[in-house]
């Protein structure tokens, strides 16, 4: 390492901000640029500075704000050019429940500094436009959202799936019973402790999800379901129980570890239940609802809202867990997921 007296030569202060954070230095047509998210995550603008010297001093520019439109905190982003020569800036915008939401804006150069996006109140500042056109690429690619349902018909766990805690992979299978995803309880006391859970982001502002579920392997203090996680962790499914020495399944609903008993199952010969999720983000308002034959549905708990949480916007997933003990297994047939896709901002408009 450097000594205290050497180091000292590679401290020095170029500027000081409201809330700097996240600063990407470049150089560029000879100038050293410095490109700063300011003023905070829901309510920020994004900085651009440039310098002959990279000491300084640092001609600044504002260049990049939310203005007139809804897009709040438009900064914390990156600026890259395509080898096709254009230049874009990629952002993100906080609004719960879903968290941070990825923009992307063009961008020209003029006089030395970035224009990004469009100068809507002529303030001679950037603000992030509600529609633009894709970036230009040498290939024919038809616009698409990433995959979200899964049949779980592939010994391949699917690309869109993530684990809320790191995964005890013994103890979930896609090739104990080819076309389900099985999900073996391991001890937990709610949702949010449950182990091997498989989510996924939520999509768009308005959606659906639906699971096929066969409960038929679960044991006693077992609980298995569909999840809608955030600020608050909240799922829907079958919970089984023991009432006068018979295991009894029932289909139940939690939020935050608070569980709601909604229905015994009295008798069901393919031990299969339906649970469904619609998601309407504009108006913050979430319902679960559950079918024992695919076709009609009723309320399952409460209607919820949802929030982001550490930095992270509401997720949908599967879960399985015991309060009792490890065991008992979930098999999860197929996750149907539905969403309004890229109209989601232009409906918010």
């Amino acid at each position: 390492g450097y000594s205290s007296a050497a180091s000292d030569v590679y401290k020095r202060q170029v500027y000081e901000g409201p809330v700097a954070e996240g600063t990407k230095l470049f150089k560029k047509d000879g100038y050293y640029y410095i490109s700063i998210p300011e003023g905070g995550v829901g309510s920020g603008w994004q900085t651009v500075m440039r310098s002959k010297d990279i000491y300084g001093p640092y001609e600044s520019k504002r260049v990049l704000e939310m203005g007139v439109t809804k897009v709040n905190g438009p900064h914390q982003g990156a600026l890259v050019d395509t080898p096709e020569g254009e230049w874009w800036f990629y952002h993100f915008q906080s609004a719960d429940p879903q968290g941070r939401v990825v923009h992307l804006q063009p961008v020209v150069w003029e006089d030395g500094f970035p224009v990004i996006g469009m100068d809507y109140d002529k303030n001679g500042v950037g603000e992030p436009m509600k529609v633009c056109k894709k970036p230009s690429i040498k290939c024919n690619l038809t616009p698409h959202a990433p995959q979200s349902s899964d049949d779980f018909t592939s010994d391949k766990l699917a690309l869109q799936w993530q684990f809320n805690h790191n995964p005890a992979n013994e103890n979930w299978s896609l090739t104990s019973r080819p076309g389900w995803l099985e999900i073996k309880a391991l001890k937990a006391e709610n949702v949010r402790e449950s182990r091997n859970q498989f989510t996924q982001k939520t999509m768009g502002y308005k959606g659906e999800a639906v699971i096929r579920m066969d409960y038929s392997d679960m044991t006693e203090g077992q609980r298995a379901g569909l999840e809608c996680i955030g600020d608050k962790f909240c799922g829907a499914g079958i919970l089984m129980q023991m009432d006068g020495g018979v295991l009894q399944p029932v289909v139940y609903y939690e939020n935050e570890g608070q569980v709601k008993l909604i229905k015994t199952i009295e008798r069901a010969d393919d031990r299969i239940v339906y649970v469904k999720l619609v998601i309407d983000a504009l108006t913050n308002n979430h319902q679960f609802s559950y079918s024992l034959d695919g076709q009609n549905y009723l309320d399952c708990g409460d209607s919820f809202r949802e929030g982001s949480r550490d930095w992270k916007g509401s997720r949908v997933g599967l879960y399985s867990y015991n309060t009792k003990a490890d065991g008992g297994s979930a098999w999860f047939d197929s996750f149907e997921y539905k969403f309004d896709g890229p109209g989601g901002l232009a409906a918010e408009e």
